[in-house]
């Protein structure tokens, strides 16, 4: 049976998800908890095939959580669904083994991708009493990039990717938060991040991380400046 948790502070947000999980209809079994204590209580007498994690709560936040499962070697599967949405937290996250990281808002069709790299994990276990062939091998091991380079070049627009493409060339050295390059091109925060991930999985920028903030550490986007050789 395949057992479902979800943790999340926010009532709402924590309906939205059951009703994904239940949408998708492959999960047998959903509980959910608004706190990483209450949880990890429940987690030490009962089996969890896949759990659903947010970052920011209160007593025990998200990080915190995992680490504290995997140090008693709990091996649940952890997808992040989270607004932190910074390269730290994301970089962090794969540290920690998650199985996908999610940033909100996201689209349905997003979330089941990350159900669908969880289901394929489940199946390659039941067949690790059996040697594996390359074919199963190169599988799994390529889906990761393969669904990512999915869902960053479905729905990009080539007028609006040209837009973000020609104001970071014209101004090629100067770094933006995405926020900020939003405002410039006249574009949704959201849009444009979608399209510079695209970009930075394609190459043609570079990313720096910025800790002299007020808050948290933001991501920074840039064209490197022109070799003078």
């Amino acid at each position: 049976m395949i057992t479902a948790i979800i943790i999340e502070d926010d009532p709402m947000v924590c309906e939205i998800n059951k009703r994904y999980l239940e949408k998708d209809g492959r999960i047998n079994s959903i509980k959910s908890f608004h706190n990483g204590s209450e949880a990890l209580t429940y987690l030490t007498s009962n089996q969890v095939s896949l759990i659903l994690l947010d970052v920011y709560m209160p007593r025990l936040n998200g990080f915190e959580f995992l680490k504290t499962i995997r140090s008693k070697n709990i091996s649940s599967d952890v997808i992040l669904v989270t607004a932190a949405n910074d390269f730290a937290s994301m970089e962090k996250a794969l540290q920690l083994g998650a199985l996908d990281y999610l940033v909100k808002p996201f689209e349905y069709r997003r979330f089941t991708q990350a159900l669908d790299k969880f289901f394929f994990k489940q199946k390659m276990h039941e067949k690790m009493l059996l040697p594996l062939s390359q074919k199963e091998a190169d599988e799994l091991f390529s889906m990761q990039e393969n669904m990512n380079s999915e869902q960053y070049i479905k729905g990009i627009q080539g007028r609006t990717l040209e837009v973000i493409k020609n104001y970071l060339t014209e101004h090629r050295g100067k770094k933006f938060s995405g926020s900020e390059l939003a405002k410039e091109v006249g574009l949704s925060r959201v849009t444009v991040h979608k399209y510079l991930n695209y970009l930075e999985t394609q190459n043609f920028l570079k990313t720096e991380v910025d800790y002299e903030t007020d808050g948290r550490p933001r991501l920074l986007y840039f064209i490197g400046e022109v070799s003078a050789e």
